[in-house]
């Protein structure tokens, strides 16, 4: 807990609620409760899976938070390929906490949303999902489309079409290298773990 309630972090609930002192600390609360609940800082790449989304959602998220402490904005940009999506892909419920732990649990994060490459049946469950969403957040969400010239112009404004992914209408043709994935995010574990064991000590001895 003391790794996470650094002073980015209540930075980050006060500009996520407009610096309103009163609503940043009854979310920050309600966090601290789910924290103690869901032990996030106890997930690690071992022990998440793909059938786990919420779980890996929640890892994803967690190491994005403490590894970026010292960012002052939102900085994080989130790209779904949803090319072939189905309704049993990614359940209601599913998408509906996903969204709720985003938005209370990890508030001033996101920077944008680019959903890539949606089918049309993704606009039945887009009409529903987006009231689960916050005004802010719902103005970040923009969806693009590989061969459309006007997202092509959205993409390459934001990306390095050299480096971005073919999926998301880039020139970058490289597949990911799921061990060298898994290796980073081991890596990354590890530093979370000795950032928050120094903590620990911090704490215990007064120095800071």
């Amino acid at each position: 807990m003391p790794a996470f309630l650094s002073d980015a972090t209540i930075r980050r609930f006060l500009r996520s609620r407009n610096w309103s002192t009163e609503q940043a600390t009854k979310l920050l609360k309600e966090t601290v409760r789910w924290r103690r609940q869901y032990r996030p800082e106890s997930i690690c790449w071992a022990k998440v899976s793909g059938k786990e989304q919420i779980k890996y959602f929640v890892y994803l998220l967690e190491s994005l938070s403490m590894n970026s402490a010292d960012e002052q904005e939102e900085h994080v940009t989130w790209l779904l390929d949803l090319r072939g999506w189905a309704i049993s892909s990614t359940p209601l419920s599913t998408s509906r906490e996903s969204m709720h732990i985003v938005q209370n649990y990890y508030p001033g994060m996101i920077a944008v949303a680019i959903l890539s490459n949606t089918p049309r049946i993704f606009e039945s469950f887009w009409k529903i999902l987006k009231h689960f969403l916050e005004a802010k957040m719902n103005e970040k969400v923009k969806f693009v489309y590989t061969n459309n010239p006007e997202s092509h112009k959205i993409v390459s404004e934001m990306f390095d079409m050299d480096r971005l992914e073919t999926a998301f209408g880039g020139r970058n043709s490289i597949t990911i290298d799921i061990d060298s994935y898994a290796e980073r995010m081991r890596r990354s574990d590890l530093a979370r773990g000795a950032q928050s064991m120094q903590m620990d000590i911090n704490l215990v001895t007064g120095h800071h």
